[in-house]
């Protein structure tokens, strides 16, 4: 982390210092062009002295003082670019600007009249809904399914080409599809994250099932008088148990993937969306915040998992 930051502060001192190096030079060749300008404003007053006619000498001398004016007006503005230059890179901001800028924005109302907002609560409230209940849905449906299929042969020989197919299948190659035939609402965000998560998943529980369950506990349940589905249930799942939170676990980056790209195309708020404004502004002031918090909430989530896996499943070891 320290290495990233160090690195972060690098990278932004530099584009600043560039940055301001521009806006030097940019001051530079105006106050070049503006010097040329007073020297054909001096040529111009000299002919306008000339004139015989008093009205049209004093009309040119009022003109001349004017246009005077303006450039002494520019020639101390550009005069004070290029000795104490301002410009900011908000490509890379600082970490000033990235407080003030970035965090302080986002966590303070914006708007006009009654449409006052907080952007960090609207986005992240609003992706973290759709995200859940995407996870929840489509970690159900993969269990159910997978389990079934690790069951039973006649379903894993139904399931597994399908599903052998759509998992080699780019999720976000087929959004378009989505956008067509689920239209542009909750529910487009909640089938495209389960259809990135159920073939893989659902096939990885499916061997889970097939390889860590030993023969040996399966025949001391019948043994035991257990019927079908009490072998299901009491041995098959709480042993498969572990390897089906760490695959959840691992679902939520990709899901999350699926999810801002689906935000950034159509949504009205969320994480993507927002994202999509600043980038268009080319102001990453409030992106690099919202990476930064969308990291610290992934590393906490994973975390979370691991600690519940570890506490519901204490055999299963690290």
């Amino acid at each position: 982390m320290l290495t990233m930051a160090l690195l972060y502060t690098l990278l932004s001192n530099s584009r600043q210092a560039a940055a301001r190096l521009d806006q030097q030079q940019v001051a530079e060749k105006k106050l070049l062009e503006l010097q040329s300008e007073q020297t054909l404003l001096e040529q111009r007053r000299t002919e306008a002295a000339e004139l015989q006619d008093e009205a049209q000498r004093q009309r040119q001398l009022s003109r001349i003082a004017k246009d005077e004016q303006r450039i002494d007006e520019d020639i101390a503005k550009f005069t004070r670019l290029r000795d104490a230059p301002d410009k900011t890179d908000l490509t890379v901001p600082s970490w000033k600007m990235l407080y003030r800028q970035g965090l302080v924005r986002s966590c303070t109302p914006q708007g006009s009249f009654e449409r006052k907002e907080v952007w960090i609560t609207t986005d992240f409230m609003a992706t973290i809904v759709r995200l859940v209940t995407a996870l929840v849905l489509g970690i159900g449906v993969s269990l159910t399914l997978g389990m079934l299929m690790g069951c039973f042969d006649p379903l894993e020989a139904f399931f597994t080409p399908p599903f052998a197919l759509l998992s080699k299948v780019p999720a976000t190659a087929v959004l378009p599809i989505f956008f067509v035939l689920v239209q542009i609402n909750f529910k487009l965000y909640i089938a495209i994250i389960v259809f990135g998560m159920l073939p893989s998943l659902a096939q990885s529980i499916s061997a889970s099932v097939r390889k860590d369950v030993p023969e040996e506990l399966i025949f001391k349940a019948y043994t035991l008088g257990a019927s079908q589905l009490e072998l299901i249930w009491e041995v098959i799942f709480k042993q498969v148990l572990p390897r089906v939170l760490d695959a959840a676990r691992l679902q939520i980056g990709p899901a999350l993937v699926l999810l801002v790209a689906a935000e950034w195309m159509v949504a009205g708020e969320g994480i993507g969306y927002r994202l999509r404004l600043f980038y268009q502004r080319t102001d990453m002031t409030v992106v690099f915040v919202y990476v930064f918090i969308l990291g610290v909430l992934g590393l906490a989530t994973d975390y979370a998992l691991t600690w519940a896996r570890r506490k519901l499943c204490p055999w299963f070891g690290d």
